[in-house]
């Protein structure tokens, strides 16, 4: 249960929306935190506009 905790407390900080986090939970779980977090980007990050 740690584990989801600390997945969860990631996701929030990197600013994913509240409804998205338990089915992205479902998604990274067999990961490590670690690869989590070099495989996931801030949410902000991801839905700005780069051009």
């Amino acid at each position: 249960m740690v584990h989801n905790e600390e997945m969860e407390k990631l996701l929030r900080e990197y600013g994913y929306p509240e409804q998205s986090i338990p089915r992205l939970i479902k998604e990274i779980k067999p990961m490590s935190v670690d690869k989590v977090k070099k495989l996931i980007l801030p949410y902000n990050d991801i839905t700005s506009d780069k051009s």
